[in-house]
């Protein structure tokens, strides 16, 4: 920036200096909230991710017997009749960052089971441990989807805090503070400059004056 040397520029530097400053202040006590806030959901997320892929290994297990000894009649009874279900999702925010948080339409985090072309009678042990895996896992899913939205979100919102912080640190701050340091710098050239021509103007003045005296005196 090429600003002019003016004690009001200056001034207004300094201004501009310190809320830059306390800025980057405010940046990163969002960046340690928000650190803070990632590093217990991941806490809570690891929990979740184990349970997630212990009951992803149970269902594939299940599915792998039902395919085995049921064969095709087991797919038909798995199809879904019912139309796709609707997904609401309602927005949240922490911190300035915002994130989404999904339920299904009838309430809570479980959806309404769909419907199946299911007669209990006819279905082997293997179809039913299945379907009680699938019915028993969908709060699970939707508490894993929801936690892993939240923190890709947060981690997110890190990463743009952490380079508003950078470019407050190593760009404005500096660019600020060099300007500061130039007109300073020009200021006090200027002055010194001033001081100088005074200090002269002075002398010779008193110059004149002894000369003016001493010729009084000769005559």
């Amino acid at each position: 920036m090429n600003r002019p040397p003016t004690r009001d520029q200056l001034l207004s530097l300094r201004r501009q200096i310190g809320v830059v400053q306390y800025g980057k202040l405010l940046l990163e006590k969002k960046r340690d909230a928000l650190i803070r806030a990632i590093e217990d959901d991941q806490r809570l997320f690891r929990e979740l991710e184990r349970r997630f892929l212990d009951l992803c290994g149970r269902l594939s297990f299940s599915y792998s017997l039902v395919r085995i000894f049921d064969g095709h009649f087991a797919l038909r009874v798995l199809k879904p009749v019912s139309p796709p279900l609707e997904i609401k999702s309602k927005l949240h925010a922490l911190m300035g960052c915002r994130y989404p948080q999904f339920e299904s339409p009838y309430g809570g985090l479980a959806a309404e089971s769909e419907s199946l072309a299911y007669d209990p009678a006819l279905a082997s042990l293997n179809l039913d441990d299945l379907l009680k895996s699938l019915e028993g896992g969908k709060t699970l899913i939707w508490e894993f989807i929801n936690k892993k939205a939240k923190l890709q979100a947060l981690e997110r919102e890190k990463k743009r805090t952490l380079q508003k912080i950078n470019t407050l640190q190593h760009l404005l701050l500096p660019s600020l503070e060099k300007d500061l340091k130039r007109i300073r710098e020009t200021l006090s050239e200027r002055e010194r400059q001033e001081l100088f021509n005074i200090k002269r103007l002075r002398t010779k003045a008193l110059r004149k004056q002894e000369l003016s005296g001493t010729g009084r005196n000769s005559r």
